[in-house]
């Protein structure tokens, strides 16, 4: 993931109940119970737990996640992750170790078509694509 200036810290001991919203990036090391999202990069922190959707640009979980991430750009699982929920982005990266309970959605990059296992074009922009690293 990029390097960008922390601008939102939530410590280890820290429990947030509601919606936790920042134009700038978000690290996740306690407990959150409801939305997150940011403009830019949230990551899950290997002491954090989420209960809750995450929108961002890009999301980097090291900890738990009990709900859907969407995310622009890339969203990454670290090894010891664990995920149970549905991601929605353009690039998926999903490390030896890590667990992840639920569907993954990726867009088709901009000038690709895509196609279904005939050959034929299929007509909704979106196609199911991981990568395993």
């Amino acid at each position: 993931m990029a390097s960008e200036q922390i601008d939102t810290i939530i410590g280890a001991h820290v429990e947030l109940k509601g919606s936790l919203r920042n134009q700038g990036p978000i690290h996740i090391h306690g407990t959150i119970i409801g939305d997150v999202y940011s403009d830019s990069l949230v990551v899950i922190g290997e002491t954090a737990v989420v209960t809750g959707p995450i929108t961002a640009k890009q999301v980097d979980v090291s900890g738990q996640v009990n709900g859907s991430i969407t995310a622009e750009e890339q969203i990454e699982l670290q090894p010891k992750s664990f995920v149970k929920g549905d991601l929605n982005t353009n690039r998926l990266s999903i490390k030896p170790g890590a667990t992840f309970v639920g569907k993954s959605q990726m867009n088709v990059p901009h000038g690709m078509h895509a196609t279904d296992e005939n050959g034929e074009p299929v007509s909704d922009k979106k196609k199911p694509r991981m990568e395993l690293v």
